[in-house]
């Protein structure tokens, strides 16, 4: 009725209809969809929608963690983009062309070819196992023999592990060196040694050392299905091995939908476990890109660049029971200079979108993750162990580990070194995927150096940095992964750390002036201005080399994971506040600092680093009044020198200094009280009173490290921690150090009183 009377009337005109109309009443909206209804059976692509959401607050899908029914997905076969009669059937063998560079040059004679004077201190991401394959032959001395005697070995072990049906369908495309006086006139002899069919191409000098070069040229005389790169020092182990990554290319053909041949399968080389050596590709790659690698490769990074290539498709595998081993290369220094090239960036990115094109498809579905772990800690490996059993849930994730040991104690680089062995000896037995690498360096160089260290030689599109001291929970993968698919344009994501209850009085104070905020931030905030690195997800470095942990922080932490992430939101202005995300299912678990006793020397460490961000990122910084300390600091022990009365310097230090920490107590009282419920309001006051000093300690730090380092710029400058996302909170701060610094004045004009009527008379 006050609708109709009040209300309608004025509708009515600003409408511009007639009050004469009928009113209808509409009854309140209801949802359309029954809540119990099973959204499987309505959403096309519920499997996917469900990875993504799977961890999270969603409260459709908590409920299904309640009940118990998620599963873990498994990849199902769909329909191939092209016709079936493509793949071949599984009584099908397919046409087999080894790539088998010979020679037998000296190694001084190689040492004169182009590109010899690499720098032996060039980085090493990239290295190529096959690299040595050029020299397998190399002896001092005279090698004649030796060198068929090797040759002979691989015809052999090829011989004992294709079956003789299938050995009619290979062909051996052997390069030999034109000034070879050992192979180029025994071209008989090499027919009679090799076991199938033998086509000869010479080497020209200007390609000798040039490995990968020779693989292109090689290739490029190949009309045959599968395509492998092999040398004489190679020796096959396993029976049947051709039919079984025939079988393997099928299965990725018929489970991800490309077309047949769009793969990579990489033999499990025994003397370089982990590392896709030997990888086999099908002429459909030939066809679409017109040669087996891009032009700009040398000598190093052939076969780790097409592994990468076909992994963002869900089209890299390893084919563990196709042994072999590399007898005279494998994991060791190169006969040869290697010449490195940085292909994980633009080279790879180009390739990429090529076959995203070529395969018709707008995302590519496999996921790279890499997770690197910094390690100075000794008798942790129970932690380490936990992080490398992590695992995900779906196909098509492709994760390998990287421990840094930043601490020069042989006993733990040993005990990493066996650890690794030992979990990498039982993954091998399935998969070369989610592979341990340990890299130590013999000196410790701090936390920034050693993440600086695993991110640069990961290739991954995800670098997940995790402590050496936290408790990831089982599906901190599957949660990542999940956010990473509903952010698309964030190039960070933070998960969730989260701090023990706490134990004693020092832990409540802790707890009480929440110094930990931070640390469990992506429950608090949609996209947090920054993270911790106990638990971070950042995008790798091959997407953003420039971007590094800066060493100018400290040692032990502090700063850097600030820095970090205002180095992302730089590089990609055009993300804003979309370049963060909160994901809150990744949770860890943190241990107190310290085993839970006094830690200040940890939070002067903190205080110590974020105070050179207001160096490093002036932009992210505020102007506001002197605080407690440094008012004490460059005002009141001035004026005390100045007036040379350095009782009342000491009486007005005293009352600011308990001005402010009464202030702070006040402030931290009702949590303290919320904390100590069961106790007394004196111990109340007293644990209110500690996490004051805990903030205290940092201020303190602060004009310590603007003593040190000079910086007059940084006097009355706080980094805005919020990023401007907070304007209220950097406006609070403001106002406080207003009032703060009006008492603290009050307080010094009259405890100096005395000397300003001396110097008014």
């Amino acid at each position: 009725e006050y609708f109709r009377l009040h209300i309608y009337p004025h509708l009515c005109k600003f409408l511009g209809v007639s009050q004469s109309a009928n009113m209808k009443i509409l009854r309140e909206t209801v949802k359309q969809a029954n809540p119990e209804e099973d959204l499987s059976a309505v959403i096309e692509n519920y499997e996917e929608l469900e990875y993504c959401f799977r961890y999270s607050d969603v409260s459709h899908f908590a409920k299904r963690r309640e009940q118990q029914v998620t599963k873990a997905i498994t990849t199902t076969p769909v329909t191939s983009q092209q016709p079936l009669e493509e793949v071949p059937c599984n009584d099908d063998y397919g046409t087999w062309s080894v790539l088998l560079p010979i020679c037998s040059r000296t190694v001084s004679q190689q040492a004169k070819s182009r590109h010899a004077h690499s720098s032996n201190q060039e980085s090493s991401f990239n290295t190529n196992r096959f690299s040595e394959l050029t020299q397998s032959s190399q002896y001092n001395g005279s090698f004649d023999e030796a060198c068929w005697d090797l040759l002979s070995g691989f015809c052999k072990s090829l011989m004992e592990t294709v079956p003789p049906s299938q050995m009619e369908r290979f062909e051996c495309i052997v390069g030999i060196d034109v000034d070879d006086k050992v192979y180029q006139p025994a071209k008989e002899r090499l027919i009679a040694m090799i076991p199938c069919q033998v086509v000869f191409v010479d080497i020209q000098s200007t390609m000798y050392g040039k490995l990968c070069r020779i693989w292109n040229h090689l290739a490029s005389k190949s009309r045959n299905d599968y395509i492998v790169l092999f040398g004489d020092d190679v020796r096959l182990l396993d029976y049947g091995w051709p039919r079984k990554i025939e079988d393997c290319f099928r299965n990725i053909s018929m489970t991800t939908g490309l077309p047949f041949g769009a793969a990579c399968v990489a033999m499990n080389d025994l003397s370089f476990p982990g590392f896709p050596t030997f990888p086999v590709i099908h002429r459909w790659h030939l066809k679409q890109f017109g040669t087996l690698l891009p032009k700009q490769f040398v000598n190093q990074g052939g076969d780790p660049f097409l592994y990468e290539l076909y992994s963002r498709f869900k089209a890299s595998a390893w084919e563990v029971s196709c042994r072999l081993e590399n007898t005279i290369g494998g994991d060791g220094d190169a006969r040869y200079q290697k010449y490195h090239i940085n292909w994980r960036g633009h080279i790879l990115n180009m390739h990429i979108r090529k076959l995203k094109k070529n395969v018709e498809t707008k995302n590519s579905s496999g996921v790279c993750l890499d997770v690197v772990v910094p390690s100075y800690r000794t008798n942790n490996n129970d932690y380490l162990r936990r992080i490398a059993l992590l695992r995900a849930s779906r196909d098509g994730v492709y994760v390998k580990f990287w421990f840094v040991v930043d601490n020069p104690c042989k006993k733990h680089v040993d005990e990493v070194k066996e650890l690794a062995n030992e979990l990498n000896t039982k993954q091998l037995e399935q998969s070369g995927n989610y592979f341990i690498n340990v890299i130590h360096y013999g000196t410790n160089r701090g936390a920034s150096y050693a993440r600086n260290t695993g991110y640069n030689y990961s290739i991954a599109d995800w670098i997940l940095f995790l402590d050496d001291d936290v408790i990831p929970d089982d599906n901190i993968l599957d949660a990542y992964i999940g956010g990473i698919q509903r952010f698309p344009n964030a190039k960070v994501l933070a998960g969730m750390t989260t701090l023990p209850e706490a134990t004693n009085t020092w832990t409540t104070m802790l707890r009480v002036c929440n110094v930990g905020y931070f640390y469990g931030v992506s429950k608090l905030r949609r996209h947090p201005p920054w993270a911790v690195t106990a638990n971070l997800l950042v995008r790798g470095s091959r997407h953003n080399p420039t971007i590094q942990f800066k060493e100018c922080y400290p040692k032990t932490g502090g700063g850097e994971d600030i820095d970090l992430v205002y180095q992302y939101k730089n590089f990609y202005p055009t993300s804003g506040l979309h370049a963060t995300a909160a994901v809150p299912e990744a949770v860890v678990k943190h241990p107190w600092w310290n085993g839970g006793n006094l830690c200040y020397k940890q939070i002067r460490g903190w205080a110590w680093g974020d105070s050179m961000c207001i160096l490093e990122w002036p932009s992210k910084t505020f102007l506001t009044c002197p605080n407690w300390i440094e008012h004490v600091t460059f005002i009141v022990l001035p004026l005390t020198v100045y007036t040379k009365q350095p009782v009342a310097g000491l009486l007005v230090g005293s009352c600011v200094v308990a001005l402010e920490h009464l202030i702070k107590m006040c402030r931290y009282l009702p949590s303290a009280r919320k904390q100590c419920e069961e106790d007394g309001i004196l111990y109340q006051l007293y644990v209110a009173l500690g996490a004051g000093t805990v903030l205290s300690a940092q201020e303190i730090t602060r004009v310590n490290s603007i003593l040190r380092r000079f910086s007059l710029y940084s006097i009355c400058r706080r980094v805005d921690w919020f990023d401007g996302q907070e304007p209220r909170i950097k406006l609070d701060i403001q106002f406080g150090s207003i009032l703060r610094f009006v008492l603290n004045a009050g307080i010094t004009s009259i405890g100096f009183g005395s000397y300003w009527q001396e110097w008014l008379g």
